[in-house]
């Protein structure tokens, strides 16, 4: 049998080398973590006949491809794509990648796979925007808004997202974006303070900019640095922490604007436990729901979405508020964000799909954004104040900057120690047919 030309191994290194890249890179701005990124990678070359060795940046990768002898080699460097946080994406190329394992698909057929995966229709932007909309509605009733507060965040969450909607789809740099976006949601929800006065003002302009808040790319982050991918869990962090000083300088512009005093909170008290931890957990599906069709998720992972954000975010509510228990929000949070990711191993296996593409939007009504808020209103009031507050405001500031991350991290964590715990079966759920 004739043995192939070192022109022909190189060819077909190339080809490949340059196929692997794509995915890769795809994989990466579609939003997946870096550990499955890396996993199907290396799957894929192996289904090749291949070695691989990946150098994965944020913005960046770099990948070597060897024959078996390690005789040959070609390395490429593709840049990350710039595509919105696609769920249902990651799911198909992770199927991709165990198809392409299990039946030694030919090269030719993956990149046609991995073109109409790509090339998939998003959900109805206006379906989007409708969705996000009442989420960040029932975001402002579970940090206890009223009726006026609820329509108003309503109103000033749909012409915000609108305006990001358009902006984005006109390349407008993505820094300038959530801070025009932030500057007019605020200014809407600032109404409340100006003419409504309809009794929680506070979390009118509190809530109507949390639609922004970077969730994914936080949660991330997170879960890259625990899966020792420290330097892209940074990354993501600052990109997110980047993004978050946008939406402060928006909500800045307004309060200074409009020289509005956001520093009363409304403290609304529910005595009866039971109903009220039941109404807090169905705020937060209604509110799982429309986050989560933002990074376009596979449309049979939208109940369980809602599901496991109701039982989340029910049991948080019932730890820190039964009478009996009243844990801190981070131990609270930390326990809810394990029952979610307890819940979301077995729904993946049964549905076939990426645990974190219905787990990490199920988190996103707890991620601590009136926590951020009032951090940012502290550092506001630091530079307006007088010296004589700026002590208390500084103290304030970084109560309320460490409970953020406290809490934030605390959730992730609880939520990835069952998909740690079941990493075979986490990283194997889009494998259908085999074990």
């Amino acid at each position: 049998m004739q043995q192939p030309s070192e022109e022909d191994i190189h060819q077909r290194l190339k080809e490949s080398t340059l196929f692997l890249a794509e995915y890769a890179s795809t994989l990466m701005a579609a939003g997946a973590q870096t550990s499955r990124v890396q996993l199907n990678t290396v799957r894929m070359a192996r289904s090749m006949g291949f070695h691989v060795n990946l150098l994965i940046f944020q913005r960046t990768l770099s990948i070597t491809l060897h024959d078996n002898d390690r005789n040959h080699s070609y390395t490429y460097i593709k840049k990350t794509p710039h595509i919105p946080i696609n769920f249902k994406a990651n799911m198909k190329l992770s199927q991709l990648s165990w198809n392409a394992y299990d039946e030694r698909l030919p090269l030719g057929e993956m990149w046609a796979r991995l073109r109409s995966i790509i090339g998939e229709r998003r959900e109805s932007p206006w379906l989007v925007l409708l969705l996000a909309s009442v989420a960040n509605a029932c975001f402002c009733r579970l940090f206890d808004g009223n009726l006026t507060s609820m329509a108003i965040v309503f109103a000033a969450t749909l012409v915000g997202f609108f305006l990001r909607q358009q902006l984005t789809r006109r390349g407008v740099n993505q820094l300038a974006v959530f801070t025009l976006c932030a500057f007019v949601s605020t200014m809407i929800g600032a109404t409340d303070y100006l003419f409504f006065h309809g009794g929680t003002e506070d979390m009118s302009i509190g809530t109507s900019m949390l639609y922004l808040v970077p969730g994914v790319p936080l949660i991330n982050g997170v879960m890259d640095i625990v899966d020792h991918h420290v330097l892209n869990g940074v990354t993501r962090l600052t990109n997110a922490m980047l993004l978050i000083i946008c939406i402060a300088i928006g909500l800045s512009g307004t309060v200074i604007l409009l020289d509005i005093d956001p520093t009363t909170f409304t403290a609304v008290h529910r005595p009866d436990i039971i109903t009220a931890t039941i109404a807090d957990g169905l705020f937060a599906a209604a509110a799982a729901i429309g986050f989560a069709i933002i990074s376009n998720p596979p449309r049979r992972a939208l109940l369980i979405c809602a599901l496991l954000a109701c039982v989340g975010h029910g049991v948080r509510y019932f730890l820190m508020h039964n009478s009996g228990i009243m844990l801190d929000q981070v131990t609270a949070s930390t326990i809810a964000g394990f029952a979610i990711g307890l819940l979301a191993v077995p729904f993946a296996m049964r549905i076939h799909c990426p645990a974190e593409c219905f787990a990490f939007p199920s988190l996103l009504p707890m991620v601590p954004g009136m926590f951020a808020y009032k951090a940012v209103r502290d550092l506001i009031n630091i530079v307006r104040l007088p010296d004589d507050y700026t002590v208390e405001y500084v103290a304030r500031f970084f109560h309320n900057g460490s409970l953020t991350l406290l809490v934030m991290f605390g959730m992730v964590v609880g939520c990835i120690i069952p998909i740690f715990i079941f990493h075979r079966q986490s990283f194997s759920v889009t494998r259908r047919g085999r074990e």
